[in-house]
């Protein structure tokens, strides 16, 4: 029951995630680089897990998440994800987070880059 769970959480949250985009650049990004950036800005927290409650339970639900940021904006306070995966920056697409994209992929000599290819 646990791991259908799990299973659940994390097809919903890719469903909610909808179009993906991504930091990328000809020369993989390096975990150390990423983590780099992370650290260096206010902005952005590292978390490696994901915790979520399960409504009817009341149980908290883990998913390891390693590399990945949050990133709270400044005004709001909205939390958006950044996950570092095999030399890629991913994240969802919002405007704002492709405002924050731009300036860490700007940091890391990078681009913007859609599901589809196409360049922001």
């Amino acid at each position: 029951m646990k791991k259908f769970l799990i299973l659940s959480l994390l097809l919903s949250w890719k469903a909610m995630a909808g179009y993906s985009l991504h930091i990328e650049r000809e020369q993989k990004i390096s975990e150390l680089e990423w983590l780099t950036i992370c650290e260096r800005d206010n902005s952005l927290t590292v978390q490696d897990t994901f915790v979520a409650k399960n409504p009817k339970t009341g149980e908290l639900i883990e998913v390891d998440t390693p590399n990945s940021c949050v990133w709270t904006t400044p005004v709001l306070k909205k939390k958006f994800y950044f996950t570092f995966s095999n030399g890629t920056v991913s994240f969802s697409y919002d405007k704002s987070t492709v405002k924050k994209a731009k300036k860490i992929a700007v940091l890391l000599n990078a681009k913007i880059i859609g599901d589809e290819g196409e360049e922001y």
